[in-house]
Parts: structure tokens; C-alpha cells; sequence
């Protein structure tokens, strides 16, 4: 028994197919490219050389998928699930003519070769399974191409409300909603860009004011939007508009300096122009950590005079007020077992939080001090 190897390269959810140019009985059908296991060989070194003969990239495998089907007398074919290792995939003339990246509900688009459709089933679902994204504390995050996947809840039919009523606006760097997958998930565009690390990083300022210009235009934007919810967070008392209500560093990812994307909608709700400033300032001033006072003072300001309605004593004295709020709504989250109240204990909150407003007392005066 001649044994074949198949792989099933994946990245972002997304598997590589490739077209064969022979034998012309087979020339125009797609393939999981690979060969033959040579004597001596393990499969696994097979699917390396056979990959790197043929597309010119250096693959490591990771998994097999579980079905075993023979292909003509003698033979046999298996897929080994793989992810690039170096390089890009670039096909031989000899043997393919095209490469094609295809995603779950892509994978009927190509006429593929009688080998490889029984194998179809099962990639498709490890292709659900996509590229998990960091963050996501109160739920899971995963990439598939151009797409993210997020569970849903009684919240999204309004959340996508608001956002389609920003792109109806042209409010840019707003994710598309692009329906639902089988598993029941949301599709939403992928927002390409650098993300900041809040625990290591400092917004710079130049992206600190065009963090701050964007929020002033998302709440001119959406002014007079009044959907009914049901909302996943709490509405503060007397709410003016739909705020994001979770504006962070590790929310937005930037262009250089310009905010090119504003993702995780999820926690959208009723609240303030000035709640929403006043989280800002604690992510990205920061204050949730030590910052000298004369560089939170410098930086409080650049909000105030970017986003041209309240003072920097305002915005200072919201950061605490909303800061304490959601960490109340995450202890109920907890006590009723909320979706995502999971997630937000193994991460640490509401203690982490908590821990932080406590500090944040102690530092407090010299901030005001020099803000006076």
C-alpha cells in the first residue's frame, strides 16, 4: 500500500487549495497539494518536502484529520493539518497553476478532485474553529480571513442596529455586520491595524488625540440613534446617547497614528458623552497605573481640548465614576452568572479593578494638585 499525504495548510481559519495543470484528466480541479510518502519516510516529513518542492514554503504539521480514503489501487490518501512555517506559498507551473486561500464558506467554490471531497466535512469545522484573538474577556474571539467570529446574545440585534446605522452615517473605522456562520456566531469585518499593549504601552500622543477626535465624532454621529435593547451593559442615569462604553487601547487598532478600527461593540449602551471620556482617561492617559502628574495633567488636557466640550477636572473626575460603575455591573455579571461572568473571574475582575480605583486614591491628589 502506497500511502499519499495531503495537506491542509491552514492560517486564519483559512485553508490553502491549489490547482492542478496534470495530467490534463486532472488539470483545472483543486487540491490539497502534497505526494507520496517516499520509503523510509514518516508521513510528516513527506507533507514538509512534498510542500516545499511544490509551492516553495516550509510547513510544520500540527494535527492529521481522522479519515483515511484510497484513491486508486494500491494507494491510499491522508491530510495533515499544517501552518506555515516561512515563506509564502508560490506554485510550480509543472504541477499547479493557482494558490487560493478559502475559508469555511468558501470551500464549495472550487471544484475540488474526487480525492480530497470526503475530507471536506471535517476541515470545514477546524476551519470554524479559526484563529482565536487576544482579549475577548467576556467571551471568545476568533479570526477567519477577513472576518471575526463572536458568540451572540440578546444584545446583538441592537448592537448591529448601531453599527449599521454608523455605516450608514460613513462613520469610518466602524466593522461591518456580515450576518451569521453555521455555529450561530456574528460575522463581522476584520479591522486590520496595530494594537496597542496597555500594560506595556502608552498611547502616543498623536494617537491619544486622534483616539479622542474619533470618539467626538462617533457621538456626533450618533446623536437621536435611540434603539430599544436589550443593551449587555447597563444604561447610566440619564443617558444623552449609545456610547461604545469600552473604549481602550485594546480595542482600537491604529494606522500609524490614526485610529483605523474600533472593534468589540458588545458592551454598547446608553450612557454620557463624559462617562465614555471619562474610561478613556483611564486606559489611555493612563490612570489606572502611575503616570508622573504633570504627563497625566499634559495628557487630560489634550482630550479636553480635542474633544472641545468638557474641562480636564470633568474628565478626571468622570474616569473614577465610570470605572466604579462597570466594575458594579461586572459583580452582578458574576452574581446572576451573566454570559462572560467566566471570563471576567479568570482574568481577575471585579478585583483587579477594584485594586486599581484603590491605588489610584493614593495618587489622586498629586494629579489634581498639579492639574490646579
Amino acid at each position: 500500500m502506497v500511502l499519499v499525504m495531503g495537506a491542509a495548510i491552514v492560517r486564519a481559519g483559512r485553508v490553502l487549495a491549489a490547482r492542478r495543470t496534470l495530467p490534463s484528466g486532472l488539470a483545472g480541479g483543486w487540491e490539497l497539494p502534497g505526494g507520496k510518502v517516499e520509503p523510509g519516510e514518516q508521513p510528516e516529513q513527506a507533507v514538509v518536502r512534498e510542500i516545499a518542492e511544490e509551492l516553495g514554503c516550509r510547513v510544520e504539521v500540527t494535527g492529521h484529520l481522522s479519515k483515511e480514503v484510497p484513491i486508486r489501487d494500491g494507494y491510499t490518501l491522508r491530510v495533515a493539518l499544517a501552518a506555515l512555517a516561512e515563506g509564502e506559498p508560490v506554485p510550480r507551473e509543472d504541477e499547479h497553476d493557482a494558490v487560493r486561500w478559502l475559508g469555511p464558506e468558501e470551500l464549495d467554490e472550487v471544484r475540488w478532485l474526487e480525492p480530497d471531497v470526503p475530507f471536506l466535512d471535517e476541515l470545514r469545522e477546524v476551519l470554524l474553529d479559526g484563529e482565536r484573538l487576544d482579549g475577548g474577556n467576556v467571551g471568545v474571539n476568533v479570526r477567519i480571513g477577513a472576518t471575526v467570529r463572536r458568540a451572540t446574545g440578546p444584545w446583538t440585534p441592537a448592537v448591529h442596529a448601531l453599527l449599521d446605522h454608523l455605516a450608514e452615517k460613513g462613520m469610518p473605522g466602524v466593522p461591518r455586520v456580515l450576518g451569521t456562520d453555521s455555529r450561530g456566531r456574528e460575522v463581522l469585518e476584520h479591522l486590520p491595524g496595530t494594537v496597542v499593549d496597555v500594560d506595556r504601552e502608552v498611547l502616543t500622543e498623536a494617537r491619544l488625540e486622534s483616539l479622542v477626535a474619533w470618539t467626538r465624532l462617533l457621538h456626533d454621529t450618533v446623536a437621536g440613534f435611540d434603539p430599544p435593547g436589550p443593551w449587555r451593559f447597563p444604561a447610566v442615569e440619564r443617558p444623552e446617547l449609545v456610547a461604545h462604553n469600552d473604549l481602550a487601547p485594546y480595542n482600537v487598532c491604529f494606522a500609524g497614528d490614526r485610529v483605523a478600527g474600533v472593534f468589540d461593540w458588545d458592551l454598547a449602551a446608553p450612557s454620557t458623552r463624559l462617562m465614555e471620556l471619562g474610561l478613556l482617561a483611564w486606559t489611555c492617559v493612563p490612570l489606572f497605573r502611575p503616570i508622573e502628574p504633570s504627563a497625566a495633567v499634559r495628557r487630560l488636557e489634550l482630550i479636553a481640548g480635542t474633544y472641545g466640550r468638557f474641562t480636564a477636572r470633568e474628565i478626571l473626575d468622570a474616569a473614577e465614576a465610570r470605572v466604579r460603575f462597570s466594575s458594579a455591573a461586572v459583580r452582578e455579571w458574576i452574581a446572576t452568572g451573566a454570559p462572560g461572568a467566566a471570563g471576567m473571574l479568570a482574568v481577575g475582575e471585579p478585583a483587579r479593578t477594584e485594586g486599581a480605583l484603590a491605588d489610584w486614591a493614593g495618587r489622586r491628589p498629586a494629579i489634581e494638585e498639579a492639574l490646579s
